[in-house]
């Protein structure tokens, strides 16, 4: 089975790199930052979105995460929060998107290691949230800072019989978890349904390509075989190395 491979583009370079995702044979991750998703009108979206659709483009949403924090102690900043994921699942309806990945914010140094303060303020974030994606697209959150996945499955599991999924990205595993690749994909397997697919060297968030850092691929592979139904986003940083990534996914993948 051919799996479906993605690239992350910003929402105002969609247009004039329309040829070369066609000719490409990809979808796309389409980013939302924080200013522009108050700018984007909901006529514009529709109009992206049938673009999209016209020309056979599968698409995802990355919602906007700056300053943002789901599991926020603050009342205020989680409205705030809100507010916004609210607007990019909107958004994510009206361009037809496959799925929204989100960050769910949780920083240990932040919140002084209290989990459970995290995961109240999550939960009540999120509820509202997985409301508004009702039959529409899947709603992820992706593992950023975390150490390990307990916070993720914690989150998870309060919401395993509703439309929250799992969205790993093994650039940020290869920066920060403290536990094996098994260990964290192990507990949250049945709970993937996209990939974020870079590499660096252990060091700096690099956004390389498949294979030139040090996360382990290779474990990766084994681990996806049998696995259907996952979006598979590369996520290079610079338009010089895109296809080159795309080529080496696909590579991967096969």
């Amino acid at each position: 089975m051919v799996k479906p491979v993605f690239i992350n583009v910003p929402y105002r370079k969609i247009e004039e790199n329309l040829e070369r995702i066609l000719n490409l044979g990809i979808g796309i991750e389409i980013y939302l930052e924080n200013n522009l998703i108050e700018e984007i009108s909901d006529r514009d979206a529709r109009e992206m979105g049938g673009m999209l659709v016209g020309h056979g483009i599968a698409a995802t949403v990355h919602a906007p995460f700056m300053d943002l924090s789901p599991g926020g102690y603050d009342r205020t900043v989680r409205r705030i929060t809100k507010e916004k994921l609210k607007r990019a699942v909107g958004l994510a309806h009206l361009l037809h998107a496959q799925g929204v990945v989100c960050h769910p914010g949780y920083d240990k140094w932040r919140f002084d290691g209290n989990e459970e303060l995290w995961l109240e303020g999550s939960v009540d974030t999120w509820t509202e949230i997985v409301k508004e994606a009702k039959d529409g697209p899947l709603l992820m959150v992706e593992n950023i800072f975390e150490e390990q996945p307990s916070t993720l499955i914690a989150l998870l599991d309060v919401f395993r019989d509703q439309n929250l999924w799992f969205c790993f990205d093994s650039g940020h595993f290869n920066l920060f978890s403290t536990v094996s690749l098994d260990g964290w994909l192990g507990p949250l397997k049945d709970r993937v349904r996209e990939m974020h697919l870079h590499d660096n060297h252990g060091g700096w968030d690099e956004h390389l390509p498949v294979g030139e850092g040090t996360f382990p691929f290779r474990e990766l592979k084994t681990f996806l075989k049998g696995m259907d139904g996952i979006i598979f986003t590369t996520e290079v940083h610079g338009e010089s190395r895109a296809i080159e990534s795309i080529k080496i996914i696909k590579e991967f993948l096969s």
